[in-house]
């Protein structure tokens, strides 16, 4: 017993503050891009709704302020017939749903004109810390958005001197006064604004109300037509508190008085203490969900980094975020903003799935269900055929932003992805009922599609690139069918439903056409297409069906498993434009050599990450987030295939531990390794499913505690063993 109290307490989870230190992101410059129609180099704040960005030098202090929600919608007044008849005829590049900026609020402080500039993105506690020194003036600033409420603290220290502070509340592009619908005002104790994104005068408009008020000193509100400001004097010794709420009309009904109530309450004495505890606990819950550790400093830095960005723009109940996540700085975003749906939207959710962070990603799928019936008349209306066809670009709450297709009939199956992953993680059956209608209309849609001919199923003009004029089977394609009618068997089972459907779906899979394959020196690789185009020097899409669609791995036949091999070895796509969340995953789904990913993911940390931590590629904004954490978690623990591996590509001398992973099937996994070998396996059961493991001890007998219940396996290369929810499993090698 007092080997597994010690295994219990080795999978605990503490956080090292030390350790932390050095994963702060440190600007000694201001921003370089900001406002920024793509992706920006900012200091980030953010609570998975509200986004900060924070530019301008000690001077000029400009909060840029951004909302997951705040999208222009150009449905606005049609009817639903309309609306279809719009889209269906629309030819042109954008339809006119976009995503904009809520405003500014900046700290204009002449006195530190010239002044020292350092701010620390400190991502532990989710908090931006400024530090301005002048000759004759020192400033310390502390900035954070509240976790659980949409409230942008400031807490300004003035160390040294005098300050005499102009703060202004702008709505809209930092250039710009043309705003919808649009107030101001001030009172003898704030300031505010509301506008809208649209001009159409209806309950559905999107709205925003920004409230902002100063603790500590009195400041003097001042109504200037377009802008509205306060002035504010301080002395050395003084601190303020400046509070700002951003809360929309999806909020809250009443939007405007909820923005200045939450202004009121946290004004009140000792609240403002009570939401910054609040805030660094919400923290605290989400760095310690998981745990790893592989004693590299640099890679470890920048998969905590990376889950910082995640954390910040991703939240269960809120609009999912777009391209660049909560943070628009400018009403003209590039790509709009959109949910771009062959890989950019999918992409930033899947280290959440096996990183434990899953409840994050509850709202992935909002947005696919709100476009389902659209999805269905485009299927009938362009294809004649059942099921979804989905364009390229949505938008929030079952928006278009584009009508293009570019010739690619996978994204629906591509968005499925995600609501798999969710499911076998997690065997919530509430959500698998809640999404299946979805996961059904993609299956309808294979099923009236694919050609039956010469006894095989075929996909004709179905393009793997946008626009790439390809004539037969897509290796992507092949891949997603695979991946949504293996699932459709399951979800049937599992939900006690379709059952007549079942033998059409195992007659899809049994006679499916097989991957395209080619030659390339002198390695049997795969083809893009059967018919079209066979190979690209960008992308991953040769290996997307490893990953992120998961229909080979270790488990695959050893035929198959070598193409993928190859393929990834032959690709070579380390630091490619679009293929960084996809390819380290793949590679490590595959047994690619461990050093070598190691060694090629550390560098992209290096070379491509920006001063605020973010990794950026240029394919979009936030989805190379994703990439590190699904790359090492891929290292560490696999279980796709629904066998738990440990450690499965990993190099045998470099120490490494991760707890509270979470595996196929419900299962919390937490586990160590050093000297070549396994030290312990502790498995949590959250809904009593078989546990299947491969051995990591296959020449040794195996010590089984379930619940203390000590048990003894036979050496084999597989542990098969049944669970019930709560149990808790911890195996290690017989002494």
């Amino acid at each position: 017993m007092e080997k597994i109290e010690r295994i219990l307490r080795d999978a605990e989870i503490h956080l090292c503050e030390e350790q932390w230190e050095d994963r702060k992101g440190i600007f000694l410059k201001p921003s370089e891009r900001i406002p920024t129609e793509t992706w920006t180099d900012a200091p980030l704040l953010g609570n998975g709704d509200v986004g900060i960005a924070i530019g301008g030098g000690p001077e000029e202090q400009t909060f840029y302020i951004g909302k997951g929600d705040f999208w222009v919608q150009p449905y606005l007044g049609e009817t639903a017939e309309q609306r279809v008849d719009r889209l269906l005829n629309d030819q042109g590049r954008r339809t006119g749903a976009r995503m904009i900026t809520v405003g500014q609020l900046s700290l204009s402080i002449p006195d530190l004109n010239k002044a020292k500039y350092r701010q620390e993105q400190d991502i532990l506690n989710a908090e931006v810390k400024g530090f301005f020194r002048g000759e004759q003036v020192e400033v310390n600033l502390c900035s954070w958005v509240a976790a659980d409420s949409n409230m942008l603290v400031n807490e300004l220290e003035c160390v040294r001197g005098k300050l005499d502070i102009l703060m202004k509340l702008h709505a809209g592009e930092k250039t710009t006064n043309e705003v919808f619908n649009y107030e101001n005002g001030v009172d003898d104790d704030s300031m505010w604004f509301r506008y809208a994104t649209n001009s159409t005068n209806v309950p559905e408009t999107r709205r925003v109300a920004v409230f902002n008020s100063v603790l500590g000193r009195k400041a003097n509100y001042q109504w200037n037509f377009h802008d509205v400001e306060a002035q504010i004097s301080m002395v050395s010794g003084d601190r303020i508190v400046i509070l700002t709420a951003i809360v929309s009309n999806r909020d809250k009904k009443d939007y405007f008085n909820a923005a200045r109530n939450l202004v009121e309450t946290y004004g009140q004495k000792d609240r403002i203490v009570t939401l910054k505890r609040d805030h660094r606990n919400w923290w605290r819950r989400f760095w310690t969900a998981s745990h790893i550790e592989i004693g590299d400093p640099v890679l470890e830095k920048y998969y905590y980094a990376s889950y910082y960005i995640i954390g910040s723009c991703i939240r269960a109940g809120k609009t999912p975020p777009g391209l660049f996540g909560n943070w628009i700085t400018t009403d003209r975003p590039a790509w709009t903003g959109s949910y771009t749906m062959n890989y950019n939207y999918e992409a930033p959710f899947w280290g959440l799935y096996a990183g434990n962070r899953v409840d994050l990603a509850e709202s992935y799928c909002e947005p696919l269900l709100a476009f389902l019936p659209l999805g269905k008349k485009f299927a009938r209306e362009k294809l004649n055929c059942r099921g979804i066809y989905m364009p390229v670009e949505l938008g929030a709450d079952g928006m278009v932003c584009s009508m293009f297709f570019h010739g690619q009939k996978s994204n629906a199956a591509f968005a499925a992805v995600n609501l798999l992953m969710h499911i076998y993680h997690t065997y919530d059956m509430d959500y698998a009922r809640k999404v299946y209608p979805f996961l059904m209309e993609v299956g309808n849609f294979w099923e009236d599609y694919l050609v039956f001919e010469n006894n095989c199923y075929v996909i004709y003009n179905d393009d793997i690139h946008e626009r790439s004029k390809d004539k037969k089977n897509p290796i992507l394609s092949l891949g997603f069918i695979r991946m949504i009618f293996m699932a459709l068997l399951d979800l049937s089972v599992e939900l006690k439903c379709d059952e007549r459907r079942r033998e059409k779906w195992r007659h899809i899979l049994d006679h499916l056409s097989p991957y395209p394959i080619l030659e390339r020196n002198g390695k049997t690789v795969f083809r893009l297409t059967e018919e079209g185009m066979d190979w690209n020097h960008r992308n991953s899409l040769a290996v997307q069906h490893v990953f992120p669609a998961g229909v080979i791995g270790l488990d695959s036949p050893s035929e198959l498993l070598t193409i993928a091999w190859d393929t990834v070895d032959e690709m070579q796509r380390w630091s490619d434009f679009n293929a960084f969340p996809t390819y380290y995953a793949a590679a490590a789904r595959v047994g690619y050599d461990p050093r070598v990913i190691l060694d090629r993911l550390r560098t992209e940390c290096k070379e491509r990450s920006l001063e605020n931590l973010s990794i950026h590629h240029g394919g979009g904004g936030i989805e190379d987030a994703s990439a590190v954490p699904v790359c090492l978690q891929e290292m560490l623990l696999q279980s796709h295939q629904k066998t738990i591996r440990l450690f499965p590509v990993w190099p045998d001398d470099q120490p490494a531990s991760f707890r509270k992973l979470r595996a196929v099937g419900a299962f919390l996994v937490s586990s160590a390794y050093s000297e070549g070998s396994v030290k312990y396996v502790l498995v949590e059961s959250e809904k009593g499913r078989t546990c299947r493991i491969q051995n990591p001890w296959p020449e040794e007998r195996v010590v089984v505690y379930c619940n203390h219940y000590k048990e003894v396996q036979v050496p084999g290369e597989y542990i098969e063993l049944e669970t019930k929810a709560g149990d808790q499993l911890v195996l290690f090698k017989d002494d």
